[in-house]
């Protein structure tokens, strides 16, 4: 006979060193359904925005939380109430950013084909959503990544029609047959202000916040978000202990673009190659003739770290603001791995699908600027344990004297920050000439 259990689900693990987050979304409410594995909520920690699967599948009896409240980890954020001992049983585990966790208890009877040993399939939160976009059930994909984890690939290859082919998923997660009753009163959980409501769409007031005056006028007072605030924190911590030195310079790109442009891969078809992937190709081979700039300074010894493997940040803006997710490794890409890794990062950025330990690890960042508008030259700030960040301009035809003659060519605007308390221009001259030589001569690091 079955028996209705309640189970509490508290804000797990998110990351090495992550304590608190804010909600950003509730995908539940109150009195409806959800399915084990389905999107609960969604959680702003660090600068990455997490998706919490749900531990179980089973009604909501009390979402404990609001959107926009600061959470810390073991916080309980739901009750469910589940059909059977077996469901009630279930330890919540949800997935952490960079390893979802396995719940202890067998796979709960649904009409979903079984799970692979009573486990949760190993995947990020992007492949999770790029599985549901596609209808595809994680469960019965084989993961080719470390442990069995479910990779981008393997999702592409399996809605393709490729080597693992997977059965449809069930649905995620369905109403309440019958009209939810109201909201629960917040238990246990820091009341937020409400926001107040927009103004008219069209307005340039449409702000979200709280409404309220100072001295001379009516204001809107919005909080910083989570994401904001460590930026502010990490930026602030930059400015005020690493001593930054901007070199600004160009490079004639005319002939790369012409090669990029030429470019075919008939092994992939669908390769689209950026001028950024030969930059972050150029920028390994500079690190690795100029290795202080891919370095750290230890504060607490003195000691000067020289690192023998190249991780390369890459700032991206996102609607919660900038980001940085590395590319592990980039020394050992040729461009068209390290174009294939970039569009991973934008499709990340769209979906606002990073995880915590994506954005960690790096060893030297670079900030394509230029895309977002017609920018020049900047000074990018150095990320704490990093001594280098370079920022690319907006690519443009401009004269150029070559032999003597004034031609159109495109030019490309690079400002470069070093840390001086451990590069002068001793060293970091070398390097950005070095970038230079091989962004305007692509084929030495092309054969």
């Amino acid at each position: 006979m079955s028996t209705v259990m309640a189970v509490e689900f508290k804000l797990p693990d998110l990351g090495e060193g992550v304590h608190e987050g804010q909600v950003v979304k509730l995908h539940v409410r109150q009195g409806e359904t959800i399915q084990e594995d389905a999107p609960l909520m969604e959680v702003e920690t660090d600068k990455a925005a997490v998706e919490i699967p749900s531990p179980v599948t089973g009604t909501v009896t009390c979402c404990h939380v609001d959107e926009q409240q600061l959470v810390h980890v073991g916080d309980v954020m739901y009750t469910f109430e589940t059909g059977s001992p077996a469901e009630a049983s279930a330890t919540p585990a949800p997935a952490a950013p960079a390893a979802p966790a396995a719940p202890a208890s067998p796979a709960m009877p649904t009409s979903t084909p079984a799970r692979r040993s009573g486990r949760r399939t190993p995947a990020s939160p992007s492949v999770r959503r790029l599985a549901r976009e596609r209808g595809l059930d994680l469960s019965t994909i084989h993961g080719s990544g470390p442990g069995g984890r479910v990779t981008r690939a393997d999702v592409e290859a399996a809605s393709t029609g490729g080597a693992a082919p997977v059965a449809p998923a069930a649905p995620i997660a369905t109403p309440a047959a019958a009209p939810a009753p109201a909201p629960a009163p917040v238990v246990d959980a820091t009341p937020v202000a409400p926001l107040a409501p927009r103004v008219p769409t069209g307005s340039p007031l449409a702000i979200d916040g709280v409404e309220d005056s100072d001295d001379y006028g009516p204001i809107v007072r919005q909080p910083l978000s989570q994401a904001r605030k460590t930026i502010s924190n990490v930026m602030s911590t930059a400015w005020m202990t690493i001593p930054h030195v901007t070199d600004c310079n160009d490079a004639d790109i005319s002939e790369l673009e012409r090669m990029r442009k030429e470019f075919n891969d008939p092994d992939h078809p669908d390769r689209r190659l950026t001028v950024l992937a030969f930059v972050v190709r150029a920028v390994c081979r500079a690190l690795d003739a100029v290795p202080i700039l891919n370095a750290t300074l230890d504060e607490q010894t003195g000691d000067v770290i020289y690192r023998r493997y190249v991780n390369i940040g890459i700032g991206v803006e996102t609607e919660r603001g900038l980001v940085a997710p590395v590319i592990r490794d980039a020394d050992r890409m040729t461009v068209g791995q390290i174009a294939d890794a970039l569009e991973i990062i934008a499709s990340n950025a769209r979906s606002a699908s990073f995880g915590v330990n994506d954005t960690r690890g790096g060893t030297y960042t670079i900030s394509n600027a230029g895309a977002m508008g017609p920018t020049r030259y900047s000074t990018p700030i150095i990320q704490p344990g990093q001594v280098g960040c370079l920022a690319l301009g907006r690519a443009r035809k401009m004269p150029w004297v070559v032999d003597d003659e004034i031609v159109p060519r495109l030019i490309l605007p690079l400002s470069h920050s070093m840390d001086h308390r451990l590069v002068d221009g001793g060293r970091e001259i070398p390097f950005i000439g070095h970038l230079i030589e091989d962004l305007q001569n692509p084929m030495r690091f092309m054969v």
